[in-house]
């Protein structure tokens, strides 16, 4: 009889949550800010005054930025194409005739109801009372579009209630969709005139990290009998789950890998042929990215599994061996792009290895508000003279998309039906959490309406329950009252539970994470992030990012 061996694939040991308050720093909004900001946009305090409302609500610093955000609002917001809105949008793209660029708003408008979106808004919970969240608006749109069922909207204006369909609610989810994109680029935009030096510090901490997984491959190559095709050998032992849509941490890691390819000193790996060791990335799903220094709409191809194995086979003459870290975005990415053609996904990371890129975000509705975005073809210049200032093409068929084909969902309690490439995420991100045993927090609260992640993470727990280990949990968080220069662990998690108020935010997901994990399993920095990760002189320090990613496992 063959005996056989216990077969135990490897997977990342530790899990980087990375959520909104990790990128609150660098002048990205929270979901409580984007929730804020979308309810003073629509709110009846601010209808009368276009040009201050926009202001109080988008903070654009550029005066051609601020005149474009009032344009486009004017444009989105107007019943018919009145002469002033086809007198705008003619001035964008002065090759339309007048009926060409009157039929374009109106198309722009069925496209993108931002009154519908304003109408649904105020009938959320808490809307009347300035206590709205985002997740209700999702959940509203989602529940009725996933039944394809429609509802009477209450409109705001007093008139009285209207019959709204499914399609209508595509469009508002559109709008809504649109204008998450906008306050994610124009707050990048601002981040780069303000907060430079922040970005450094966020870039200090993706070279470590990188640092750290050429420092594993000599370990790993030793542990793997330098069989550099297995797993244990390419795969780094941390991977992260962005709970964001923006790619921010992405790109950073893509630029930090890109320099260390091209410029770095690396090792060599390989028995009989050996190569430099090069960096790259696993997304869960093999998507294209649009070329960031292409000239064409060409795509580049990030690593996968399958990729490497070749990549790394010994027995063949190659350039380099590969290592690769798993980086999942499970709710999408603002610069994603669905084909509406042959449903492949594209991804937009701007034209520009540069980490402060202007160009990162995907274009917008109106030229002035996309910033270097540039155009690669014929047909995309065409696009541009008939007033489709958001379409680029997918590199697979050639289809022109835009903002509407993004796809991003909300970690909401109504799922509804996911592209293919989301659900094929979510699900090597669901094994990848059955191998972690140690869960990073940073910056993501775990709320209670979060039941998919609280649900995980409960069964992590369970999964190591069965060998007798135990799963560890660290919570980044901020509290200003409450500041800790250290992790604040076991014994002392109770003091600094009453010390924090029962309502902050920190104080729900500490309570949150030892239900899950149990108090001795749990630890809690409150410094925030970048804090946890800079010595005294606000430099990265390699010591706090190991002990970022290392807590021992009884």
């Amino acid at each position: 009889m063959t005996e056989f061996t216990s077969y135990n694939p490897t997977w990342p040991k530790t899990v980087i949550f990375w959520g909104a308050g990790a990128t609150r720093n660098l002048g990205m909004r929270t979901t409580t800010c984007l929730s804020e900001s979308l309810h003073k946009l629509f709110s009846l305090d601010y209808k009368d005054d276009l040009y201050e409302r926009v202001r109080e609500v988008f903070g654009a610093n550029d005066e051609s930025v601020h005149k474009g955000l009032v344009d486009l609002f004017y444009i989105l917001e107007h019943d018919d194409a009145d002469e002033r809105s086809v007198s705008l949008f003619m001035k964008c793209a002065p090759m339309l005739s007048h009926s060409e660029a009157n039929w374009r708003i109106r198309e722009l408008r069925q496209t993108y109801d931002i009154r519908l979106l304003g109408d649904l808004l105020m009938m959320c919970p808490g809307a009347s009372r300035n206590n709205f969240k985002l997740i209700d608006l999702f959940n509203l749109i989602d529940l009725h579009i996933s039944q394809r069922q429609g509802f009477y909207v209450n409109a705001k204006n007093g008139s009285p209630p209207y019959f709204v369909d499914v399609y209508q609610l595509d469009s508002a989810r559109n709008a809504l969709k649109m204008l998450v994109l906008l306050f994610q680029t124009l707050d990048y935009q601002k981040s780069l005139c303000e907060k430079r030096h922040i970005f450094d510090q966020y870039r200090g901490l993706v070279d470590k990290l990188r640092d750290l997984m050429v420092e594993e491959a000599h370990e790993k190559y030793n542990e793997s009998g330098k069989k550099i095709t297995e797993r244990s050998f390419y795969l780094h032992s941390f991977s992260v789950i962005s709970m964001n849509w923006d790619p921010l941490l992405l790109w950073l890691m893509f630029c930090s890998n890109k320099d260390y390819n091209d410029h770095g000193l690396r090792p060599h790996f390989g028995d009989k042929h050996p190569a430099p060791l090069k960096m790259f990335h696993d997304l869960g799903h093999f998507m294209g990215v649009r070329k960031v220094d292409g000239d064409t709409p060409d795509v580049w191809y990030p690593f996968n599994e399958t990729v490497v194995q070749r990549v790394n086979d010994d027995e063949h003459v190659s350039d380099k061996r590969v290592r690769i870290g798993k980086f999942y975005f499970p709710h999408g990415c603002t610069g994603w792009r669905e084909c509406p053609n042959c449903g492949k996904l594209t991804m937009y990371l701007g034209n520009e290895w540069d980490m402060f890129s202007k160009s990162l975000f995907p274009p917008h509705l109106l030229p002035t508000l996309s910033k270097g975005f540039k155009t690669r073809s014929k047909e995309e210049q065409l696009a541009q003279t008939k007033g489709l200032f958001d379409a680029y093409q997918c590199a697979y068929c050639g289809t022109l998309m835009g903002v509407k084909d993004t796809p991003i969902v909300m970690q909401s309690n109504v799922k509804g039906k996911h592209p293919s490439f989301i659900e094929e995420i979510q699900r090597d991100m669901r094994v990848s959490l059955e191998g972690a045993e140690h869960i990073v927090l940073m910056g993501y609260s775990l709320p209670e309406d979060d039941v998919i992640y609280r649900s995980l993470l409960a069964a992590r727990k369970g999964r190591h329950s069965e060998t007798g280990s135990h799963c560890k949990c660290s919570i980044v968080g901020y509290d200003a009252e409450n500041l800790t220069g250290d992790w604040v662990c076991e014994g002392k998690l109770t003091s600094l539970q009453s010390r924090l108020g029962v309502e902050t935010d920190l104080r729900k997901t500490i309570d949150a994470a030892i239900d899950i994990f149990g108090e001795d399993n749990v630890r809690v920095y409150s410094g925030g992030v970048p804090g946890v990760f800079l010595n005294e002189a606000g430099i990265v320090d390699e010591e706090k990012v190991r002990q970022l990613l290392n807590y021992k496992v009884n």
